[in-house]
């Protein structure tokens, strides 16, 4: 039997086309991706899309122009994807088998960050009367974009970032402002997409069917 005829391709292919990631923690799909890799990449470069495997397991696929619609992620998910990317690698969080109180990642981000910064990413154009309480639910509501595509897993009071979250921190660590030569590589190698279009920010890509709020 074709693989795709199979239910595991169908769920599997709903996940990707929506951009989310497959991490080792969906043993099921994780070994089926695993096992078909190879056709499954031929299969999705007719659509022109890319199915990546990343060094550190997990897969993902990339829309470049082709017959799937894609979005890019908002700027808030990107800078929080970044944030707890980096506070994954605390040695106390190694110790809470990864888990973080969403209690802890608000406090934190409201200590570590600058406010200026946190307006201009979680709360644009909004006027400092009200600036605290939209900053609070923009993390909340990218928090939960980032569970459903699969860069962290989350509860009512805590989260745990899966492997995928690591394709943030290799945007963080050229201070989400890569030269041409490590935006080249983080294009081909790691799926990274970057949006230039009348402004300096940057994105990072994610292939879904909804299109960016």
């Amino acid at each position: 039997m074709t693989i795709f005829h199979d239910e595991q391709f169908v769920e599997i292919d709903l996940l990707l086309r929506r951009g989310a990631h497959i991490n080792r923690s969906s043993l099921a799909q994780y070994e089926f991706l695993c096992q078909n890799f190879d056709e499954l990449q031929t299969f999705y470069r007719r659509y022109g899309c890319s199915l990546f495997q990343h060094p550190d397991g997990f897969f993902y696929m990339t829309v470049k122009g082709g017959l799937i619609r894609s979005r890019l992620l908002p700027k808030s998910c990107v800078h929080l994807g970044e944030f707890i990317a980096l506070k994954a690698r605390d040695p106390e969080i190694t110790r809470s088998l990864g888990r973080i109180a969403i209690s802890q990642v608000l406090q934190d981000i409201e200590t570590l960050v600058p406010r200026e910064t946190l307006q201009a990413v979680y709360a644009p154009k909004r006027r400092d009367a009200v600036v605290d309480e939209y900053i609070s639910d923009e993390i909340m509501r990218a928090l939960k974009i980032l569970a459903d595509l699969g860069f962290i897993e989350m509860t009512d009071t805590a989260i745990r970032p899966h492997e995928a979250i690591h394709r943030f921190a290799e945007l963080a660590r050229h201070d989400n402002a890569p030269g041409d030569d490590a935006k080249l590589h983080l294009n081909t190698q790691r799926g990274v997409v970057f949006h230039d279009a009348g402004s300096d920010e940057e994105y990072e890509g994610s292939g879904d069917d909804n299109s960016q709020d």
